[in-house]
């Protein structure tokens, strides 16, 4: 992976998540017992106390690939 993929896939993620004003996301995160890679975007808006967050989060085999996969998801209609 080389820093051009990395900022490419970024800059992706961050358009798309104009779409949803006050998400986060949070960090990508390897977990090498399953070698897979980790990444969630989470509603961070005001809720009741005890309301549970919304959250999409992705899965990958390399850390482009997951952020690919998280903005495939955030730019999938909602029905």
């Amino acid at each position: 992976m080389t820093d051009d993929e990395r900022e490419r896939v970024w800059a992706d993620l961050h358009d798309a998540m104009l779409q949803l004003p006050g998400w986060a996301v949070g960090p990508c995160t390897y977990h090498g017992e399953v070698a897979l890679w980790h990444v969630a975007a989470v509603d961070l808006r005001p809720r009741g106390r005890q309301a549970k967050r919304e959250a999409i989060t992705a899965t990958g085999m390399t850390e482009v690939g997951v952020l690919e996969a998280l903005v495939a998801l955030l730019r999938k209609p909602v029905r």
